[in-house]
């Protein structure tokens, strides 16, 4: 297949990168041959960003170290051996104001670049740049696969051979950017197929795999689809008894369903938080979120947590797993209404359990257990209170309570109501969530946020000079100060240590 005019630019481009250039020229002087594969040649044939750079390496393992070795020195940039067995290294370059960019270096899985080509996943991620000669290589129809749209795996075996591949399959369906991008039928087979087969790949790759669907900006769609390809329960078996577990008004939807609702409205949400001309739809318009707050949430939202994943996804999933305990928690009163008592408590500890089981980090795992724990919160303190009545007092419980998930489950509270009855949900309730969000994430990058906040009046260390000897009591005094404190009830080193002695005297 000739390359259009576009492709050849592209190509180009790809090759002139500094880093490109600079691979280019390592290898050239180690008289060792390389191609550059995968995501940036796919990327860049569509003329989309290339954000990582993947060279498979004909030579011996250690010699495919030593070139990426040899690049991380020239590019001053970090070197890691990822798998000194099958001669896998990464190299990561800084960049200012922008992620950093992988180099990834690996030995050709095979003794010619065909034999590398044909073991990878799908064709569009198959199609190869001889850095050498600029030649493409595309032995597997990527290219005519890519101007299409289509999602096709490379041998009947490919998702066998890594099921992770599976999950991946999904991801690329909904972020690949090409109009009526899709999994073709026999690749679609081979994927639910896979779903059984989830357990056999480590955990770890599993899990980056789901967390970077979940950073896409059509997240909700990629998880119905999991659904519907049988992944999803693979992945999350708690969210099976949720199916079938009906509501009553004014929810419209049983609790899996409702979920996928709350995430379809959670992705605008997002959106509008996150693209700076976005336009507030008009259940979303009460939204009001000065600029700068708007840009601090934005920042908190894409700011990496561990090892590239991303915040916004772990709150995604978060909202995943929000009605978690419903099923085990549903009973039905005398008047026939369903309820759900206790169920965000005990669905933030499943929800923590299933996290842990992914291997999360320990931040990851305590964000999920407070939005989950959490997410009702901004909605009952509208509803307890007229939101221009609502006290200093609540709102600082509120964001003490949640901490840096304050912002974020003030925005999935919306989403959550939305989710009840999706386009015929009140209007009136949309725009009371709407501004007690808007009014929570003000407070939090104003006033009670950890960048705005006050330093303490006084110290544990203070109050045990008062006579308070080391214990839970110390720390219930302080608490009580900092409230005082951060309400504007106290704003000295005196009034604090006066409320302290008041504090001891009323606990004597």
């Amino acid at each position: 297949m000739r390359d259009t005019p576009k492709g050849e630019k592209d190509r180009s481009d790809l090759l002139a990168l500094p880093e490109t250039a600079l691979v280019r020229v390592v290898a050239a002087q180690r008289a060792v041959r390389i191609i550059l594969v995968g995501g940036a040649v796919r990327d860049a044939l569509l003329g989309k960003p290339v954000h990582d750079l993947d060279f498979a390496v004909q030579a011996e393992r250690r010699d495919a170290v030593s070139l990426a070795r040899a690049v991380a020195d020239r590019l001053g940039a970090a070197f890691y051996l990822m798998d000194a067995e099958r001669g896998t290294s990464r190299v990561i370059v800084a960049r200012p104001d922008q992620p950093a960019l992988n180099l990834d270096f690996a030995v050709c899985r095979g003794a010619t670049w065909n034999d590398d080509l044909f073991a990878r996943d799908f064709s569009i991620n198959a199609i190869a740049l001889d850095c050498a000669s600029g030649a493409l290589l595309d032995p597997t129809g990527g290219q005519a696969d890519l101007a299409a749209g289509v999602i096709r795996q490379v041998t009947p075996h490919s998702l066998t051979d890594d099921p992770v591949r599976a999950l991946r399959a999904v991801r690329i369906e909904h972020a690949l950017g090409v109009p009526g991008a899709h999994i073709e039928p026999t690749t679609e087979n081979a994927v639910r197929a896979a779903a059984s087969l989830l357990n056999v790949p480590s955990t770890e790759r599993v899990r980056d795999e789901l967390m970077k669907m979940l950073a896409l900006p059509q997240a909700a769609r990629a998880v119905r689809r999991l659904d519907a390809l049988g992944l999803l329960g693979e992945l999350v078996p708690e969210i099976e008894p949720m199916r079938a577990c009906t509501q009553t008004a004014p929810h419209h939807f049983a609790v899996l369903e409702h979920t996928f609702v709350v995430l379809d409205y959670l992705d605008e949400i997002i959106r509008f938080v996150i693209e700076e001309d976005a336009v507030a739809p008009d259940w979303l318009s009460e939204l009001q979120i000065a600029p700068p707050h708007r840009a601090a949430l934005r920042r908190q939202l894409l700011t990496e947590t561990s090892n590239e994943r991303l915040r916004v996804a772990v709150l995604r999933f978060a909202a995943l797993l929000h009605d978690i305990a419903k099923p085990a928690n549903r009973s039905v009163g005398d008047d026939g209404r369903v309820h759900f008592y206790g169920h965000e408590e005990a669905g933030s500890k499943v929800a923590a359990a299933r996290a842990n089981t992914l291997r999360l980090s320990a931040d990851e795992v305590s964000q999920i257990r407070a939005t989950v724990a959490h997410h009702m919160r901004p909605n009952q303190m509208s509803r307890d209170s007229a939101i221009a009545n609502i006290s200093q007092r609540a709102i600082y419980r509120y964001i003490n309570a949640t901490r840096d998930c304050a912002p974020e489950i003030a925005l999935f509270c919306i989403a959550d109501g939305m989710g009840k009855a999706g386009a015929d949900s009140s209007p009136d309730d949309a725009a009371r969530r709407a501004k007690i969000a808007a009014l929570l994430i003000k407070a939090y990058y104003d006033r009670f946020g950890p960048d705005a906040a006050p330093k303490p009046l006084i110290d544990g260390r203070e109050v045990m000079e008062l006579g308070v000897k080391q214990g839970r009591e110390i720390g219930q005094i302080l608490s009580a100060i900092r409230e005082a404190q951060m309400v504007g009830e106290i704003s000295t080193y005196d009034e604090a240590v006066a409320l302290a002695q008041q504090l001891i005297h009323d606990a004597g």
